[in-house]
């Protein structure tokens, strides 16, 4: 009994800081210097995609950053449809018509992933669409916007990858 003890309170003991965790340090501050290099990045969406894409190692990293890609693209190209019917149709933003219609999008979006058979992918690609279409619907060019996330987010997946198969 007192040697489970023991080990139950060697197992609290503070532990270093594991690989993983410098890895997506680093990857996220990559992310924030090649965020200089372009004229219309917003940081937050490329160090993002780095931290929910960095893994253990290079082969699980690489199995995750697919999906991730896939998630990204689907995401952004419903994104991108949505800010054009929404535009084209005179809706007004930020209103219950509105969020009805972003909300109906997730069904295209989901089935989508389901029918490419890649469901791992499903969140990011309506966290992506959302955050093209609610965060943004309303900006003066929302297609520019779309297009700029996409990148972004490809970005922080593109570090995260890099980081994990060097290290």
């Amino acid at each position: 009994m007192g040697e489970i003890a023991k080990t139950e309170k060697k197992d609290k003991k503070f532990k270093l800081i594991g690989m993983r965790v410098i890895k997506t340090v680093v990857a996220v501050y990559i992310c924030f210097l090649l965020s200089f290099l372009r004229e219309n990045s917003i940081p937050f969406y490329s160090a993002i995609a780095a931290i929910l894409s960095m893994q253990n190692d290079g082969s699980t990293s690489w199995q995750f950053g697919k999906s991730r890609i896939i998630g990204t693209l689907i995401g952004g190209i419903y994104g991108f449809f949505a800010i054009l019917i929404v535009n084209f149709i005179g809706i007004q933003l930020f209103n219950y018509v509105h969020y009805v219609i972003l909300s109906l999008f997730l069904i295209p979006i989901i089935y989508t992933n389901v029918y490419l058979k890649t469901t791992s992918s499903t969140y990011i690609s309506c966290v992506v669409f959302l955050s093209i279409t609610v965060s943004h619907g309303g900006d003066i060019f929302p297609m520019f916007f779309a297009f700029n996330r996409i990148i972004d987010t490809l970005i922080g997946i593109g570090v995260s990858l890099g980081i994990n198969l060097i290290f």
